[in-house]
């Protein structure tokens, strides 16, 4: 791998040169595809380790989404933190968002709804506070995320909660469903352009499990 370069725009952001992030993001798919998924978390958090060395410790950088190799370098390492989150270790996954959101303000590959799961798992109630205005009103993710912290704080979810979470009525059927499979059917439809609700709800479900699991009265809560 070339060496990594930190480099200034005329736009007031930084791109990566070098690493040739691009190749490495289809290798660790790849493997996922295969099966080896223990292969292709660490070819992320090897990556991930890369791009930390050249990022400022004492100042927080933009970096340019637009720029390609750059925007691979994001999306693994959001990819990373999604891993650690679903290996248990989740204060490493959310300083990687944190990191992330620091260096992308835009937040282009949505990484604010996963730290909202870490800041959960990690009942930093404050922290979630001050993102819960950034998981957007419109969004299913927003009132499972506030029904969870409720239970979680509390063992109970109120009926206004609940009432908010079933106007979404594809991730509630998630929810009640006795089956979730990251199956071929479902991977296709939710790498297409325009997948459908039924797989953007299994999506939620699949990425709140670890939640699920280790709070596992909440499903039967919210049923």
């Amino acid at each position: 791998m070339r060496k990594i370069t930190l480099k200034p725009t005329e736009n007031q952001n930084f791109i990566l040169l070098g690493g040739d992030f691009s190749t490495t993001l289809e290798v660790a798919l790849r493997l996922e595809s295969e099966g080896d998924f223990e292969g292709a978390c660490d070819t992320r958090y090897k990556a991930f380790q890369q791009i930390v060395e050249v990022l400022p410790e004492d100042e927080g950088v933009e970096l340019d989404f637009s720029h390609p190799n750059t925007r691979a370098a994001i999306e693994i390492i959001y990819g990373s933190a999604v891993d650690n989150f679903l290996a248990g270790d989740v204060e490493l996954s959310a300083a990687q968002l944190e990191l992330l959101l620091e260096c992308d303000s835009e937040d282009h590959i949505e990484a604010t709804p996963q730290l909202a799961l870490c800041y959960i798992a990690l009942e930093e109630w404050e922290c979630l506070e001050d993102i819960l205005p950034d998981l957007g009103d419109k969004s299913a993710f927003k009132p499972l995320v506030e029904a969870m912290a409720e239970f979680v704080r509390t063992g109970n979810v109120s009926s206004e909660k609940l009432t908010a979470l079933r106007r979404h009525r594809h991730l509630c059927e998630e929810l009640c469903a006795t089956e979730h499979k990251a199956n071929e059917a479902y991977l296709k439809d939710i790498s297409s352009e325009r997948p459908t609700q039924q797989a953007l709800a299994r999506e939620i479900y699949l990425r709140c499990e670890p939640l699920f699991l280790k709070y596992e009265g909440f499903l039967t809560a919210v049923k």
